[in-house]
């Protein structure tokens, strides 16, 4: 006894030691025992969960008034029992994700040993609370159309929920499209996420993770409007609830495919290609295999639970490219054929002198060795024309493998007033780009493919709770959550820049950048560009604790908790670690930059000449990147009351507090705005007088702020230290069939733009 109660007594701690939170995803049951002559104190109404058996127990007050708070969903059974009445049963009663219920029981005269059973009713309508939501539970999950088996993604079917991402990102490891959803006419990816309890909402306001549908027992999208216990949304709340096993052992098992017969070129298409010889068009088969289930039930019956859900797909798709190369004749410097796209010739200059090169031809010994050595790793096109259109079409085949290894749940009573559950979900995830040098990622040209790379995501999520039942009526809910996100986008292997023939000085540089690649370049005129894609490494992490104190009062219910999250994110943006270079016509017209006639200069000769842009808006660079650290803190709390005046009206109202910081870095390795008065380097430039703007002769002043530095404050933004929202909701029952629920929220900004 002393280890469970030690148990909960060590969660608590590890709470409050960094302030609690609430989003509950739990819901609640309350109504009033009657007789023919009224109200009937003293009644035992026992809350029975169907599928585990776990009971509780309270007494109606001196009102006839009874709550349950804090239940976890799920379906449940009511009985009301007192001496010299008839025992009331009422079955399958559900409580969904945060759902608030109203049953009251009627009991009749008799002995306690006869039962009168309630059977056949309609389910309850939410009469408690005023907060607007729609819960869609395992079926309706399972039932609504769902692409990509997204499962916030099928909130699309409540209506004012709104999708703006990309159509076809609505995979599970589509993290960034799937969030980019507008609940009630609020700004898209302005939402905040839970599962059970716990937020999973990252820095960029994504759900870490899409979890399987075989994994959640509903999903209570929450539009509009919410009580105080929901906050740091900007749009609505996506409140979910994983299973949890029962007595019995039962699973969920399915496989998707998808027939390719549709997607593949009909037979006389094919044989058009094949007779061709155009074999890179032929369109590749696709596959598409989904399975997945889940499976849970009994580690110890009426205490322990488990559930486990795991889901994996293999996708292979296509994507297709079609741009310009040069041909075999421009790379060896002759431009005799190069013409626009209205058939016109094209002259190219030289840069030196702004006359013709003779012939159109750039000479041999003026060709840059780097440019040559770069022209090798690009394809040759399949049409030897440059007219200025696309000379080059090529199909690549992804393979694509999802995994989400596992999501497991584990539920587990103490005793009958003490219970606790955890989950942990993992998913990985390797998903390849295009790349049209050459099929398959691993061809001798990829180095300086610009669609070469592979996207890698892990995501992890754990978390615990903990519902202790102070007495009949108090209860404490407490949570802690922590969520970790890699989502890498690498490069290709290291290639060194040596090979290109480039000088030892650039050569020394990338060394210092720590990251030997194919430089990356751009060609205008519509050309492909070539170099690895840039890399980017990102963690995105949090963890927050949260916690919720439910008291009844005669016909008051009192909720009250608070919140604490700190959100951030590991950044590493190497950049154009090997340089990234640009290329325009300009350097090859007659009259240099700014020249806009379609018959003079083009990109690729600039290229072979060795003459990349460099003018004040585009400039060849090289990066240096510093690793950050860069994270928020948030705080809330709240207090409210859902009073049931009469047995037709409930009045909700409540106060919610709330104050994130501005955002941070660990070591102070960025700028918290610009001071106008400062002194700089440029101080003693003069800006000259000017008579028509009416402006004196003034000398420059002015400079960036850096975290830490002479007093600087160490976050950027000006937040305000508390935002205050308001929370006022009504329900009134004109009837079991019909409620009129009217709800009101109100709030200030939650941040104020820096000054």
């Amino acid at each position: 006894m002393r280890i469970r109660i030690g148990v909960a007594l060590g969660v608590l701690l590890l709470l409050v030691a960094r302030g609690a939170s609430a989003q509950s995803f739990q819901g609640g049951l309350r109504g009033a025992v009657k007789d023919a002559g009224g109200v009937v104190p003293g009644v035992e109404v026992t809350l029975t969960n169907e599928q585990t058996n776990i009971k509780r127990s309270t007494v109606t007050n001196e009102r006839g008034e009874y709550v349950f708070a804090n239940v976890d969903p799920g379906n449940y059974g009511v009985k009301a029992t007192l001496q010299g009445y008839k025992t009331v049963d009422r079955g399958a009663v559900r409580i969904g994700t945060q759902q608030f219920l109203t049953l009251d029981l009627a009991m009749e005269v008799g002995a306690i040993t006869e039962s009168v059973t309630v059977t056949g009713q309609a389910p309850l309508i939410e009469t408690s609370n005023a907060s607007q939501g729609t819960v869609l539970d395992s079926d309706a999950l399972q039932t609504l159309p769902a692409p990509g088996r997204a499962a916030f993604l099928v909130g699309v079917s409540i209506p004012t929920v709104i999708q703006s991402g990309d159509g076809q990102f609505n995979r599970q490891q589509d993290q960034t499209n799937a969030s980019l959803l507008s609940l009630g006419g609020g700004t898209r990816r302005g939402n905040n996420y839970t599962l059970d309890g716990v937020p999973i909402t990252d820095i960029n306001n994504r759900a870490v993770a899409n979890p399987t549908i075989e994994a959640l027992d509903d999903v209570k999208v929450q539009v509009h409007t919410y009580d105080a216990e929901m906050g740091r949304t900007g749009g609505g709340v996506f409140n979910t609830t994983l299973k949890s096993g029962t007595n019995t052992f039962h699973g969920t098992g399915f496989f998707q495919t998808r027939p390719v017969s549709g997607a593949a070129n009909n037979y006389f298409s094919q044989k058009a290609f094949e007779v061709n010889g155009d074999v890179k068009n032929a369109k590749p088969d696709t596959v598409y295999y989904l399975p997945g289930g889940g499976f849970g039930g009994p580690i110890r019956k009426d205490r322990t639970f488990f559930w486990f859900a795991s889901e994996n797909y293999h996708d292979l798709s296509t994507r297709n490219i079609s741009t310009i190369f040069p041909t075999s004749a421009e790379r060896a410097g002759d431009f005799s054929a190069l013409t626009n796209t209205a058939g016109q010739r094209v002259t190219i200059y030289d840069p030196l002198t702004r006359l013709p090169f003779a012939g159109n031809i750039i000479p041999a010994s003026r060709i840059n060795p780097v440019a040559a050595s770069i022209l090798k790793y690009l394809p040759l096109p399949q049409t030897n024309v440059d007219n200025g259109a696309n000379n080059y079409t090529a199909t690549a085949q992804i393979i694509d493998y999802f995994q989400q290894e596992y999501t497991g749940k584990i539920e587990h009573k103490f005793t009958d007033k003490v219970a606790l559950t955890g989950f942990y979900l993992y998913n990985r995830t390797n998903e390849p780009c295009s790349d049209y040098f050459e099929p398959g990622l691993n061809g001798a040209n990829r180095f300086a493919d610009p669609n070469d790379y592979l996207l890698k995501r892990r995501p992890q999520i754990l978390a615990l709770n903990n519902t202790w039942i102070l007495n009949d009526t108090s209860v404490l809910s407490l949570r802690y959550g922590y969520t970790r996100f890699v989502d890498n986008s690498t490069m290709t292997a290291d290639f060194d820049p040596a090979t290109l023939g480039f000088s030892s000085t650039f050569l020394n540089q990338v060394t210092q950048t720590g990251g030997p690649k194919f430089p990356n370049g751009t060609l205008n005129g519509g050309y492909s560009p070539f170099g690895a894609i840039l890399p980017s490494y990102r963690t995105y992490k949090s963890w927050g604790t949260n916690g919720s104190y439910s008291k009844f009062v005669g016909t008051h219910t009192f909720k009250m908790g608070a919140d604490y999250r700190k959100i951030g994110v590991d950044l590493l943006n190497p950049g154009s670690s090997s340089g990234s270079f640009q290329f325009d016509k300009e350097f090859t017209s007659s009259t240099g930059l700014n020249n806009n006639s379609t018959t003079e200069g083009n990109s690729i000769a600039s290229f072979l000449l060795g003459y990349p842009t460099a003018d004040s808006s585009r400039q060849s660079t090289m990066t240096l990147t510093t690793p950050l650290n860069i994270y928020t803190n948030y705080y809330g709390a709240y207090w409210q009351d859902d009073w049931r005046v009469n047995g037709k009206f409930t009045l909700n109202y409540g106060l919610r507090v709330e104050h994130e910081d501005g955002m941070r870095e660990a070591n102070n390795n960025f700028t918290v705005g610009f001071d106008t008065t400062a002194t700089s380097a440029l101080s003693t430039v003069v800006i000259p007088a000017d008579p028509t703007a009416g402006t004196a002769a003034r000398t420059v002043t002015g400079g960036l702020m850096y975290a830490g530095v002479n007093g600087n404050k160490t976050e950027q933004g000006n937040s305000p230290k508390a935002k205050w929202s308001p929370r006022v909701g009504a329900v009134y029952s004109i009837n079991p069939k019909t409620v009129l629920q009217v709800a009101c929220v109100a709030s200030a900004p939650a941040f104020a733009l820096p000054k």
